[in-house]
């Protein structure tokens, strides 16, 4: 059998481009059992230049397939909220193409949906629930028997329609072998083409969370069995990877590895047998985290560890059923610095009902870490989403379809949902929300400003927090005061543009009510985005763009200053300037007595050997020290 497997795109840029992992691993399972596989990535092509947004998708979509219905036995596509309706997009284009292929849909938001998208869809032949790492093959059999109603029957966690009716046969255990498992089909994709977009490789550790957090599909995904690899198996397809691609760096991917510390603590044992140059990172809750684990981490290899945290306040963690302790995620977060790891964590915005007080906790805590010295650590922010399959989607006739919050996860760029889908509330939900259209337009605002800042200017962020006085709250009502374009067009470089350029103006007008700290801050957001004013974040350029600008304060002192490190405001300086320069997104800042002449000398270098002092450009550490 010629089997095709899918991955739609999914929407963010090319730092989140990763080889489709799930995809590859069924492959290999289709492989194991005698059948030819196919991978058709349509995430890459959708990030790399390969989909034009601006032209017919349905076309392009076509166009990745065969033209011979022939060549083509069967379709499997994995699904995702987030990605489910240029999912249809697909499934239609293809079923119009190749009437007679049976399209089979998989993964985490039809195994919630199933009934849903049989019944509303007729080109959708069989949706495949759960894990199908057993299953998928056994369904291709099925349907090299020419799908007999018997066999079907049979099939552990398949949704399908029989006599005019939906059929939806028992779920099947979760996989407990994972050792047993073949090694994803890496054969059948370039992994050089994700190498240069972004240096990570994924591979899986394990699965199943044993928590239960109302927001979030995982655990209800893998039935909350917590499941890993051997300690020696997870090693050995490290090293083979690393052989195979001559990377590195890994995320090991679980959604809580660290909930089995006797387990990581062998782990990392193992690697340091082998002693193996490799870094990676992971996932735990910060409650399961120990000193003495993440020493283990360290020493053997672990460069950050992400926890989902949510929220710094008590009450919403009881709300959300994850219960964490304020007290713990703080104590977490700082040992995983004080073992030279980075932290990254995640929050989310607009709770229900979510208080000022509430919010400023949250964000005061994330400004915290991301700015602090000591912690340097990496936040994400979301918004509240209900997704199939958490406990929050026993609410989902709340939801109503809403033009921002469908915009905001365009799977690809300009996407708009058909008119006629947009009451499908279950089926695209992420298109759709439970809040009323202000607050969800205020909520998008919020993460998109919070998420920003967090991650260009995080010492301006706290300095506007800290020296001005502001409530993150008040902050963020005053940049939203601006113009904003974002809404209606949510790519990256426009919500840069506009959250930054947003921040400045608020520090502009706060001249005139505080013009010592506003002065502070000012400076501040002019070393962390020089070039704030006109364009803070471009694409490649053909030129050497700069920024010269007089450098007032002592600059180990305005950042103790900023960061309350130092109660007296830092001393002036007189006779140095700041220079910036760039040539693309990244851009390089100086202090110095001489800025012309050092610009005289970058330029020299660029126009001698571009690639590499682009290279070098690239190659530095971000952000201030």
């Amino acid at each position: 059998m010629e089997v095709w497997l899918v991955q739609p795109p999914i929407g963010g840029t090319t730092v989140d481009l990763t080889p489709p992992l799930g995809v590859l691993q069924l492959a290999a399972s289709v492989e194991r059992a005698g059948h030819t596989a196919h991978v058709v990535d349509l995430n890459l092509r959708a990030k790399t230049g390969g989909l034009d947004p601006t032209k017919n998708l349905r076309t392009q979509f076509v166009q990745q397939l065969p033209k011979r219905s022939s060549a083509i036995d069967v379709i499997g596509i994995t699904t995702w909220s987030y990605n489910f309706a240029v999912t249809m997009e697909f499934v239609e284009a293809i079923k119009k193409k190749h009437p007679r292929v049976p399209i089979v849909l998989g993964g985490p938001h039809v195994t919630f949906v199933d009934r849903d998208v049989l019944e509303t869809f007729e080109d959708v032949d069989l949706v495949l629930r759960d894990e199908g790492d057993v299953t998928f093959p056994r369904l291709v059999e099925a349907l090299k028997a020419k799908s007999r109603p018997d066999d079907l029957a049979a099939i552990p966690g398949l949704t399908w329609r029989h006599g005019g009716q939906v059929v939806k046969n028992p779920s099947g255990p979760v996989v407990d072998d994972l050792d047993g498992l073949p090694l994803p089909a890496y054969g059948l994709i370039d992994a050089r083409e994700y190498l240069a977009c972004q240096p990570t490789l994924v591979v899986e550790a394990g699965r199943g969370c044993p928590y239960n957090c109302n927001f979030c599909s995982t655990s209800n995904m893998f039935q909350r069995k917590y499941r890993v690899k051997s300690a020696a198996r997870l090693v050995d397809e490290l090293e083979w990877v690393m052989k195979l691609t001559g990377r590195n760096r890994y995320e090991l991917l679980h959604d809580n590895l660290v909930a089995n510390k006797e387990y990581v603590k062998g782990l990392c044992r193992e690697i340091r047998r082998r002693n193996i140059d490799v870094a990676w990172s992971c996932t735990s809750r910060t409650d399961n985290l120990t000193e003495e684990v993440a020493e283990e981490m360290f020493l053997a290899g672990c460069v950050s560890i992400f926890f989902g945290v949510e929220t710094l306040d008590e009450q919403r963690q009881k709300w959300t059923g994850k219960r964490l302790k304020p007290p713990l995620v703080e104590e977490a977060v700082a040992i995983t610095a004080r073992q030279h790891i980075t932290p990254s964590l995640g929050i989310i915005l607009g709770f229900p009902d979510e208080t000022q007080d509430e919010l400023d906790r949250t964000v005061e805590a994330a400004v915290r870490w991301t700015s602090d010295p000591a912690t340097k650590a990496e936040v994400s922010t979301a918004v509240l989403r209900f997704y199939p399959g958490a406990d929050l989607f026993g609410k989902a006739d709340e939801l109503r379809y809403d033009e921002a919050a469908s915009t905001d996860v365009a799977a690809v760029p300009g996407y708009v949902l058909r008119a006629e889908w947009r009451a499908k509330t279950r089926l695209f939900p992420l298109h759709a929300i439970h809040t009323p259209t202000d607050e969800t337009r205020r909520n998008i605002t919020r993460r998109n400003f919070v998420r920003t800042l967090l991650k260009a200017c995080p010492q301006t962020f706290r300095a506007a927090l800290t020296l001005l006085g502001w409530k993150p709250h008040a902050l963020l009502e005053r940049m939203a005061a601006r113009p904003l374009r974002f809404l209606e067009d949510p790519r990256k470089e426009t919500i840069w543009n506009d959250s930054i350029q947003a921040l400045g103006a608020v520090l502009e007008a706060a001249r005139d009510e505080q013009p010592g700290p506003a002065a502070l801050a000012l400076e501040l957001l002019q070393c962390e985005v020089p070039f704030w004013r006109t364009t803070p974040l471009v694409g490649p350029l053909e030129r050497l763009e700069h920024v010269i600008a007089p450098k007032r304060f002592a600059h180990d002192e305005l950042l103790a200053h900023a960061q309350g490190r130092r109660a007296a405001p830092p001393s002036t300086v007189e006779g140095t300037s700041l220079l910036a320069v760039r040539i693309g997104p990244e851009c390089i800042v100086w202090f110095t007595p001489e800025p012309d002449a050092l610009l005289a000398a970058f330029a020299k270098s660029l126009a001698t050997d571009r690639a590499g002092t682009v290279a070098f450009a690239n190659a530095l550490r971000r952000g201030l020290t």
